[in-house]
């Protein structure tokens, strides 16, 4: 969980808490198991690019971060993400909201003295370009999060960088 040969400073859970916790209510935020990244799970990724367009950090979660966040977003039911969870699939408007959910989770790896960062694309672990999978092979820094959110439940979220 080192951050200091990483380019991109790592979150705390403050961090994660007040930036998450502007989008949900009865959010609730603790260092979490390792993200699955194995090719089975159903992991999410958000892929940060600096300003050369070279992939430098990543934000992954699983299908459950996934469909709670995207429902939660839209104010769907919770039931809605159950579904989603149990069928590995999200419906568009979960995707559209997860989307948002990891642009906004740039701000985790921004800090005054941090290089520039933004979000190129969202995929999910089998679709992720070369370099950006790299990342999740050898990154110099990682941290992952439990995050629960209210009725709609919890899930992991992780942050790795070069």
């Amino acid at each position: 969980m080192s951050a200091a040969a990483a380019s991109h400073p790592l979150p705390d859970i403050a961090q994660v808490k007040d930036l998450l916790g502007m989008l949900f209510d009865g959010l609730s935020v603790k260092l979490g198991p390792k993200l699955d990244v194995s090719p089975k799970s159903s992991s999410y990724f958000g892929v940060y690019v600096s300003d050369d367009g070279a992939p430098v950090a990543l934000c992954g979660c699983d299908i459950a971060f996934a469909a709670n966040s995207g429902a939660a977003l839209s104010i769907l039911p919770p039931n809605a993400a159950k579904e989603a969870v149990k069928d590995k699939e999200l419906t568009p408007v979960m995707l559209a909201n997860l989307h948002e959910v990891m642009n906004i989770c740039t701000r985790l790896m921004l800090r005054d003295d941090s290089p520039h960062l933004k979000l190129r694309e969202l995929c999910a672990l089998n679709a992720l370009p070369a370099p950006a999978a790299a990342i999740i092979a050898s990154p110099k820094g990682r941290v992952d999060f439990e995050i629960g959110l209210g009725k709609y439940g919890s899930g992991v979220l992780s942050v790795m960088c070069l």
